[in-house]
C-alpha cells in the first residue's frame, strides 16, 4: 500500500519505519526541515518531504490523490482537521487521525458518515485501560465492535456475587447488554437461553455497550 503520513515527529518515526519494514510506500510531510532530516538519517531513507501538509498542494505533491491511507499525526488537531478535510476532497483512501482533544473526536467523526475518518485518541486509550484495571478488576475487554461503542466483555462471577444461583431471565441487566455464553469451566461452555443458571467460578460472555459497563457490574459482579 502506499501510505502518506503528516507529522514527522517521534510517533511518525516510529509507524513509517514499521510500515517499511512491512515493505509498504511511505512518504512523510513534515514542515521542520531539521525534524524531516533527522528522520531522514534515523531511517536511512528518504521518505520526507519539507512542506505544510494543511496544504493541499503539498498533500497532492506526496500523492495524496493516489493514497491508500493517509495519516494525520501532528500534534494540533486543527492540522489534523485541516489535513483530514482535504483527504476527503482528493483521495478515496482511508484517512486515520490522531486526536489530542478527546472532545474533537465528534467533528473528526462526522466528516464523512459514509467512510467515516477513523479517531484515534491516546488519552482515551490511556483512560480506557485505567478504568478496566481500577474499576473492572472481574471484567476483561475480549474485542471492540463497530464505532467502539459495543464490546466483547468476559467476566468472572465472584462467591459473593449477586448474580449467583440466579437464572439468566432473573438478572436485572440493562438494555445494553446481551449475554452470549457461559462457561461454567471444565468445558462447559453454554449459549445461554432463560433458564440458564449463574454461579459462581463461571466467566459470563457478554455484548454490552460501554456505557453500560458499571450497570453490568453491578448486577454480574458486585
Amino acid at each position: 500500500m502506499f501510505i502518506i503520513i503528516v507529522g514527522g515527529g517521534k510517533v511518525g518515526t516510529y509507524l513509517a519505519r514499521g510500515l517499511i519494514k512491512q515493505m509498504h510506500e511511505v512518504v512523510v510531510i513534515e514542515k521542520d526541515a531539521k525534524k524531516a532530516q533527522l528522520m531522514t538519517n534515523t531511517l536511512e531513507t528518504d521518505i520526507a518531504i519539507v512542506g505544510d501538509g494543511c496544504d493541499p498542494n503539498v498533500l497532492m505533491q506526496a500523492g495524496c490523490a493516489r493514497a491508500d491511507v493517509v495519516v494525520a499525526d501532528t500534534g494540533d488537531d486543527e492540522d489534523n482537521l485541516v489535513v483530514a478535510l482535504i483527504t476527503k476532497k482528493h483521495s478515496k483512501g482511508r484517512c486515520i487521525a490522531r486526536v489530542n482533544n478527546p472532545k474533537n473526536k465528534l467533528i473528526f467523526e462526522s466528516l464523512d458518515t459514509a467512510n467515516p475518518v477513523t479517531v484515534i485518541s491516546s488519552t482515551e486509550i490511556i483512560l480506557s485501560h485505567i478504568d478496566d484495571r481500577l474499576n473492572n478488576l472481574n471484567l476483561e475487554s475480549l474485542a471492540r465492535v463497530g464505532s467502539g461503542d459495543l464490546e466483547l466483555v468476559q467476566l468472572s462471577i465472584p462467591a459473593d456475587s449477586p448474580a449467583r444461583g440466579k437464572r439468566v431471565a432473573d438478572l436485572a441487566l440493562p438494555r445494553g447488554c446481551v449475554v452470549v455464553a457461559v462457561d461454567h469451566g471444565s468445558g462447559d461452555v453454554v449459549i445461554p437461553n432463560g433458564d440458564t443458571t449463574i454461579d459462581s467460578g463461571d466467566d459470563v460472555i457478554a455484548m454490552i455497550k460501554r456505557e453500560a459497563r458499571g450497570d453490568v457490574c453491578s448486577v454480574l459482579v458486585g
